[in-house]
């Protein structure tokens, strides 16, 4: 249980199982949302694949998220890093374009899920708002919107008015804003075990509780990897551990810029519904969505607080107070609406320029993978699985993702 000012009160570790000396085609090492993503798309190849969690499924990040759908550009990342940095050397504009590929493709599966994955998984596909405040922010939305149709992001600028007609409870005083029809929301507390079910259902192995204590490369390939319940042998290894995967990935040598970053969410209480779609902010951190029960989930990367002797992350009144003054100025009715509760995480940083994260071989030690992402990994989990599996099942991939390999990828962040 934790409190909204940051204290933590323990809970009593769940006995932990220990297995014999057991081998695998591949082992994931990370149960969240990625991890259970590759073992799915993996499994369903008929690839054997053991799980290795260190505590439940997808309770971090992937659980902690406020679960919206990003598809459009974030205006800073616009901002800073197409129009601040032109003209755009070889390698950025190839990484953007291979990064704007990734989300149009997330765009396209996302409402084909819940079919795949045979379970309920919350997926509402409403569209999304990319709120601005000043006639200067529309013109930077203006601007994105340009570049963003040219690779495949079909979105629309509005006038406030035309806004009004879509959601008529956002606030009049914004001055318009970006449209795009394919983002929306779902439930994060669904997606990963979703995952994890399916991938259970074609012969997946997952041990809960088990913690990677060391990763030792075989003489003639493949890997021994020693966990609290017991050795495990693998003729292939991805490390898909979140915001532990440089640790993991230290364990071999490689030294990934990977960098922990706690964020946090809020819910309300439920209300009659007046919201459809998702909401962004053009320059102010929000993400906002009513969800199908009428509760609002409120997020867009306000920054949680690290309790150093705890494993959770606290929350932080400043944070709840700004995020919901950036909600409430978009969406005015939310100020009669109760907060509930608030909820901490932790995600991943890699770097300004990557919006996707690290994916690929270590070709120094053949046969080790990482996927790890960045703050959007939620929005790519999908996308970045199904492509981590055809890597490792058949050594290509059906979209181009060289500019997030391990190697390559240093050059540019």
């Amino acid at each position: 249980m934790e409190s909204t000012d940051g204290d933590v009160f323990p809970i009593p570790a769940p006995p932990v199982a220990t297995f014999g000396p057991e081998s695998a085609d591949v082992v994931v090492i990370g149960g969240g949302v990625i991890g259970c993503a590759t073992a799915y798309y993996l499994a369903k190849r008929g690839i054997d694949v053991v799980v290795v969690e260190r505590g439940e499924l997808c309770r971090e990040a992937s659980g902690a998220n406020a679960g919206t759908l990003h598809i459009q550009i974030p205006a800073f990342h616009f901002r800073e890093q197409y129009l601040e940095a032109v003209p755009l050397s070889r390698e950025r504009a190839g990484l953007f374009r291979a990064t704007n590929r990734l989300y149009v493709e997330a765009a396209r599966i996302w409402p084909t899920l819940e079919t795949e994955l045979r379970s309920d998984l919350g997926v509402r596909i409403g569209g999304g708002f990319m709120v601005a405040e000043t006639p200067e922010d529309v013109a930077l939305l203006r601007a994105k919107s340009f570049y963003e149709n040219e690779v495949g992001i079909a979105t629309e600028i509005m006038s406030m008015a035309e806004m009004l007609r879509y959601a008529p409870n956002l606030s009049p005083r914004l001055a318009g804003g970006s449209y795009y029809p394919g983002e929306g929301f779902a439930n994060p507390l669904l997606v990963g075990p979703a995952f994890a079910r399916r991938a259970q259902a074609w012969g997946t192995r997952i041990r809960r509780h088990s913690r990677v204590n060391g990763i030792e490369p075989g003489r003639n390939g493949g890997f021994q990897v020693d966990t609290t319940t017991g050795q495990l042998s693998a003729r292939q290894l991805v490390v898909a551990a979140g915001a532990q995967t440089g640790e993991v990935a230290a364990m071999v040598g490689l030294d990934l810029p990977v960098r922990p970053h706690p964020l946090q969410v809020i819910v309300s209480e439920p209300w009659p519904p007046i919201l459809t779609q998702m909401i962004q902010h053009v320059d102010r951190h929000l993400s906002l969505r009513q969800t199908q029960y009428g509760t609002f989930v409120i997020g867009g990367g306000w920054p949680g607080v690290v309790v150093p002797a705890a494993p959770r992350i606290g929350v932080s009144l400043q944070s709840i107070a700004g995020n919901a003054r950036v909600a409430c100025d978009a969406l005015p009715a939310l100020r009669d609406v109760r907060l509930l509760r608030a909820w901490g995480g932790m995600t991943t940083a890699t770097g300004a320029t990557n919006r996707v994260g690290f994916l690929g071989e270590y070709h120094r030690l053949p046969g080790f993978y990482v996927a790890v992402t960045g703050g959007w990994g939620f929005t790519l989990a999908p996308v970045l699985g199904r492509l981590m599996a055809e890597l490792i099942a058949e050594g290509k991939t059906s979209l181009p993702i060289e500019h997030f390999d391990l190697d390559h990828i240093a050059a540019i962040v």
